[in-house]
């Protein structure tokens, strides 16, 4: 059954140090039943890997299951935020509430991503003066490799925007995938240096989880997950909790 609206449409603007708090109340979320949220982050590295070995569709597959899971890792973030205790199954909870909605975010934001870079590639070429090639972008002057590399950054980073809040407007809201990354994009835009923050310091913290092995990532992706929950409850919702 999905939920009633909870949440205010209009977003709050926070300071830009709450990406870090993001990422830090997100943790000590995830240490109150670790063994339970490594387990949700084994399911998500099995399924992926499964998929990645599928070819092109099955790996058009796991980016549309990334919202799936995110939808689950919040819902699950909600109910170990009111103190209750996490059953495994809880990470496939969006599987059976929200598919449809957040199947369509996953489709939506995969047909982002490639608007994104085809703008991207064209203002490449308009730079380069029509010429394709990587030897005609490596020709091109300074000034315009640097414009160029700007045009990429902003590009990839707007369409973060339209993502990043959206798996928990459908799972948290009921919200449909458009309006939900609407939402996500006014949110995100009102509090981008925040939202800058916690994507870089989660970047940080992912190269750290990959040099032992990559068995870190058994951590980072659950608080990656969880952060946006603890930053849409931040953003829209009630505000954080005192932790720590």
């Amino acid at each position: 059954m999905e939920q009633r609206q909870t949440h205010p449409l209009r977003p709050r603007k926070v300071p830009a140090a709450q990406g870090w708090q993001w990422i830090r109340q997100a943790f000590f979320l995830v240490r109150e039943q670790p063994l339970t949220w490594v387990l949700f982050a084994v399911c998500y590295l099995l399924l992926q890997t499964l998929l990645g070995n599928l070819g092109q569709f099955g790996q058009l597959l796991g980016m549309v299951s990334v919202p799936l899971f995110a939808g689950g890792f919040v819902l699950a973030a909600q109910r170990a935020a009111r103190g209750d205790t996490l059953r495994p199954l809880d990470v496939f909870a969006a599987f059976a509430s929200h598919w449809r909605q957040l199947a369509g975010l996953g489709l939506a934001y995969c047909g982002l991503l490639v608007a994104a870079m085809l703008l991207v590639v064209l203002a490449l070429l308009a730079l380069a003066g029509g010429v394709a090639g990587s030897e005609a972008l490596t020709a091109m002057p300074l000034g315009k490799q640097i414009v160029g590399l700007v045009l990429f950054a902003a590009g990839m980073f707007i369409t973060s925007l339209l993502y990043w809040f959206a798996p928990a407007a459908v799972v948290l809201a009921s919200s449909d995938p458009l309006p939900a990354m609407r939402r996500s994009l006014a949110g995100g835009w009102l509090n981008w240096p925040a939202v800058l923050l916690c994507g870089v310091m989660l970047a940080v913290l992912l190269f750290l989880a990959l040099l032992p092995f990559g068995l870190g990532l058994l951590l980072w992706l659950p608080v990656m997950f969880v952060s946006v929950y603890v930053a849409w409850q931040d953003v829209f919702g009630d505000g954080l909790p005192p932790r720590g």
